[in-house]
């Protein structure tokens, strides 16, 4: 995943699109708030 500068790696052995609750853990882990994230 990409926004701007930041740029997270996740796992994804399955090769669907990911969860609300994964998504949810890895934005909070990278520091990234929703409102920051859907922000265009």
């Amino acid at each position: 995943m990409a926004r701007g500068d930041i740029v997270v790696t996740i796992p994804n052995p399955h090769g669907k699109d990911i969860g609300l609750e994964l998504l949810s853990r890895v934005l909070r882990q990278a520091g990234v708030t929703r409102a920051q994230w859907e922000k265009i």
